[in-house]
């Protein structure tokens, strides 16, 4: 990682773990980096400890003091969904982030203000939350229609 690097958001999150077969969850520090010649685009957290960093973000802390270093690259990002139907710590949203490897399920006190910008580092050129209609904008994200495809075309 490079020193210059610096994250577009961070802040703490929660991450539930299962431990034989018991939920619980973790605060964590996470730090979301955009990707560029100095790394990927990725979600990194460390579990908070007592004693470890505090609410003003103090990264002062060597990564000793973390403890383990998680990373999430988002180019493996498949979908990142509100999880409303999760119970989660107080004052928060859930929201799930699944990659091609497993689920993460994360909770912020202002998840949109997570999901917003991890959903654009992982999906590139996808733009905002859709306003018009998907078939106005299919034809400015490059998508070719079903028909003209060689998948699906018939077989004359």
């Amino acid at each position: 990682m490079d020193p210059l690097e610096t994250p577009i958001k961070d802040g703490i999150l929660y991450q539930q773990h299962v431990k034989f077969g018991k939920k619980c969850w973790r605060k964590v520090w996470a730090l979301l980096y955009a990707g560029g010649p100095s790394g990927v685009a990725r979600l990194e957290s460390w579990e908070v400890r007592d004693g470890g960093l505090g609410a003003a973000g103090d990264r002062s802390a060597g990564p000793g003091r973390r403890g383990e270093r998680r990373v999430i690259r988002l180019a493996d990002c498949v979908s990142v969904l509100p999880a409303d139907g999760e119970s989660c710590p107080r004052d928060t949203g859930a929201f799930l982030l699944t990659t091609t490897e497993r689920s993460h399920l994360l909770a912020a006190q202002h998840r949109q203000a997570w999901m917003g910008p991890i959903c654009q580092l992982a999906f590139p050129g996808t733009g905002e939350a859709s306003s018009g209609s998907t078939d106005a904008q299919s034809p400015k994200r490059g998508l070719v229609p079903m028909e003209e495809n060689s998948i699906y075309s018939s077989w004359q």
